[in-house]
C-alpha cells in the first residue's frame, strides 16, 4: 500500500477542478504538494493553511523547458519528488471538416505533449525513489470516440497508449504508472475550452457547451480526486471515474464496432431533451 503521508506530490492544473481537489486532499493526507497552474490564484487559500506543505508555481505545461525548470525547482524546494500527476488539460469541440489546424495543435500541445513534458521532467527524479508513481489523466474519451471530439479523442487516446506502454517499460523499476479515465466531472474544462460544433454537427459556442456539460456531468471534483488518490495508494494501473465511464467502457469493449451507433443517438436525444427544458 502506497502511503501519501510525507510524500512529495507534483500536480499540474492545480488551480481548479480535479487538480485543486487533488491538492487539497493530498495536503490533508499529510503529503507535501508542488502545485502548478497557468492561473494559480485560487491556490492562495490553501497556501495560507498549509504554509510548509505547499509550493506554488505558474506553469504552462506545453512549455517543455519551463516544465523541466519546475521539476528542478520542486526537487530543490522539497529535496525529492515521489509522484507526478499530469492533470492539466483543455477541451475542443470541432468536426474534422472544419477544424482549424491551430486548434488541433493547441490541444495536442497541452493534453498530450504536456503529459510527455511532465514525464520527461520528473521521471529521472522518480527513479531515484524507493517507490514512486506517475499519474496521467486521460479520459472516457481516451477509451471511446464521439463526433466533434476527434482532436480531444486523439490527445486522450495518445495519453492512454503512452501511459500503458510506459507502464511496461517501467515494470522492473520502483515507478508505478496509473492511467485515469474520468467521465463527466463538474469542472471548468469546457468553459475554458474552444467549442464550435456539437455532436450532431450543429453550431455551438463555449457558453452553450459549458451549460450543457454542467447539466450532464455527474461527478464532483472532490469525488474524482478521492478515487484517483485511492487508486494511487492501491497501485491500480487504471482508474475509471463515474458510472458513465464504467458503463461506456464496458460497452465499447464488448461492442467495439457498434458502440457509436448506440451511444451517439442516445446522447443526441438526451441533449435535445435537455435543451428544450
Amino acid at each position: 500500500m502506497f502511503s501519501l503521508k510525507d510524500k512529495v506530490i507534483a500536480i499540474t492544473g492545480a488551480g481548479s477542478g480535479i487538480g485543486y481537489a487533488l491538492t487539497e486532499l493530498a495536503l490533508d493526507a499529510g503529503a507535501k504538494v508542488a502545485a502548478s497552474d497557468i492561473k494559480p490564484d485560487a491556490l492562495a487559500a490553501l497556501a495560507a493553511r498549509y504554509r510548509q506543505q505547499l509550493h506554488q508555481a505558474v506553469l504552462d505545461v506545453s512549455d517543455r523547458e519551463a516544465f523541466a525548470e519546475w521539476s528542478r525547482e520542486v526537487v530543490a524546494h522539497f529535496g525529492c519528488c515521489d509522484v507526478i500527476i499530469n492533470n492539466a488539460g483543455v477541451s475542443l469541440s470541432s468536426r474534422v471538416q472544419s477544424m482549424k489546424r491551430d486548434d488541433l495543435e493547441w490541444i495536442m500541445n497541452i493534453n498530450f505533449w504536456g503529459v510527455v513534458n511532465g514525464v520527461e521532467a520528473f521521471l529521472p527524479h522518480l527513479l531515484t525513489r524507493p517507490e514512486a508513481v506517475v499519474v496521467n489523466i486521460s479520459s472516457l474519451f481516451g477509451l471511446m470516440a464521439v463526433p466533434s471530439q476527434s482532436a480531444y479523442n486523439a490527445a486522450k487516446f495518445a495519453v492512454r497508449g503512452y501511459s500503458e506502454s510506459m507502464r511496461q517499460d517501467l515494470r522492473d523499476t520502483s515507478v508505478k504508472v496509473v492511467t485515469v479515465h474520468p467521465g463527466g466531472v463538474k469542472t471548468n474544462i469546457v468553459a475554458n475550452g474552444k467549442h464550435y460544433e456539437s455532436l450532431d454537427g450543429s453550431h455551438t459556442n463555449t457558453e452553450e457547451s459549458a451549460a450543457m456539460f454542467e447539466r450532464i456531468a455527474s461527478t464532483t471534483p472532490q469525488r474524482a480526486a478521492e478515487i484517483i488518490l485511492r487508486g494511487v495508494e492501491k497501485g491500480k494501473p487504471r482508474v475509471l471515474i463515474g458510472r458513465d465511464a464504467i458503463l461506456l467502457d464496458l460497452l465499447q469493449r464488448f461492442l467495439p464496432g457498434l458502440y457509436d451507433r448506440l451511444t451517439v443517438p442516445v446522447s443526441l436525444r438526451g441533449r435535445h431533451r435537455m435543451s428544450s427544458q
